[in-house]
């Protein structure tokens, strides 16, 4: 998205402005310059839409995803719609929640909530840098949503590290919220899938009160698939 974004402010080269300041940043700076991020978004739109369903559920994780009966809330910080296509193709109900308003009062739907918004709601999308700050404040409907949505649950973790600064807050709240957990097998409600992972990522994760799930990283995919099919039985 940055690469792209790069390109449409005419340059082929996005190392230059990495030199100069963050990916956040660069998408900031696209917004002031053209006046709008549509560019970026419906080029990026586009991209996606060239998927088929039957492309979204070749992929090992999507097609385990939607066999978690028990699981009818998902959360992600994707734009895409892949997601609720695949539970839709697999015979599930599926509603995309990405404010208030479109929260799903049926229990027969499975809520995807786009956390950071998506193409059919261009105003919710968390893009640029001051959109980072502004969810940071942890003060937003969809934020209050998401610790009613984890007190009473457990949460697992998929496609996410340190290294991904934009979801550290969402760790950050999880510690918040389960600093003080009932008595359970593992003492944990927080789950994260992370490829070999190392005692320094085990430590960190731990002191925030998230359990680490170490797979292979020969083959990232298939073994997260692995591990939600085990989850099922």
């Amino acid at each position: 998205m940055v690469n792209q974004a790069v390109v449409l402010l005419g340059s082929n080269d996005p190392t230059l402005l990495r030199q100069r300041g963050s990916d956040l940043q660069i998408l900031e700076f696209f917004q002031l310059k053209m006046g709008d991020l549509a560019p970026l978004t419906n080029w990026l739109s586009r991209k996606f839409a060239m998927a088929t369903d039957n492309d979204i559920l070749s992929s090992p994780v999507h097609a385990e995803l939607v066999q978690l009966d028990e699981c009818g809330i998902f959360y992600t910080t994707n734009y895409d719609d892949f997601l609720e296509r695949a539970l839709r193709k697999a015979g599930r109900k599926a509603q995309a929640v990405t404010a208030e308003r479109n929260v799903a009062h049926d229990r027969s739907h499975v809520e995807v909530v786009k956390f950071h918004g998506d193409f059919n709601n261009p105003k919710e999308m968390v893009v640029t840098e001051s959109h980072y700050m502004d969810r940071m404040r942890l003060e937003s409907a969809m934020d209050f949503k998401l610790r009613g949505d984890i007190l009473g649950r457990a949460v697992l973790f998929i496609g996410y590290s340190f290294g991904d600064p934009n979801v550290n807050y969402i760790f950050h709240l999880v510690n918040k919220l389960f600093a003080n957990l009932p008595e359970s097998g593992t003492g944990r409600r927080a789950y994260i899938v992370l490829p070999e992972p190392s005692d320094f990522e085990r430590r960190l994760f731990r002191a925030r009160n998230i359990e680490v799930i170490s797979v292979g990283s020969a083959d990232i995919s298939g073994e997260v698939a692995n591990l939600l099919q085990h989850m099922r039985s």
